[in-house]
């Protein structure tokens, strides 16, 4: 899966989780990334009515396996401040990996591209050099290195 600068959007003004994953969908369905921005922001609803996908530190990692998703994608999404959403230790949300998934692959690239997301967040220079940054394509570099492996 192939990381980009289209995959990146920097400061968003959501106010709420539901306004965030709104963006996204929204975004998704602007990029062909998805067929329906109206099943994707369900699918994101569904997948966190569940549980939540808040982590900590600011991080949650939405999720949207749907079939109208066209493409395995993770989209990073760095709000202007941090909004409410259920975490493990209790802080808002700032810095956002939504991962789409077409549902006919939910069990293998989803598994993998959480798991690659998941171990990277355990990482405290990881997780600084997502908040430090401001620069896209330093922001690219980052995240497609943890998703390949090449910093492993």
């Amino acid at each position: 899966m192939k990381f980009t600068k289209e995959n990146v959007l920097l400061n968003q003004a959501a106010d709420s989780k539901e306004a965030l994953l709104r963006i996204i969908a929204r975004y998704a369905k602007l990029q062909n990334i998805v067929e329906s921005e109206e099943a994707t922001y369900s699918a994101f609803l569904k997948r966190e009515s569940e549980s939540s996908t808040g982590l900590q530190d600011g991080f949650a990692i939405p999720h949207a396996k749907d079939e109208t998703v066209k493409t395995p994608t993770v989209i990073f999404v760095k709000n202007k401040s941090g909004i409410s959403w259920e975490t493990f230790d209790d802080q808002p949300v700032q810095y956002v990996f939504a991962l789409l998934v077409p549902k006919a692959e939910q069990g293998t690239v989803h598994i993998q591209m959480l798991s690659a997301l998941a171990t990277a967040l355990m990482e405290d220079d990881f997780k600084d050099a997502i908040i430090k940054s401001t620069d896209v394509k330093e922001l690219v570099t980052i995240i497609s290195n943890e998703m390949t492996g090449v910093n492993q």
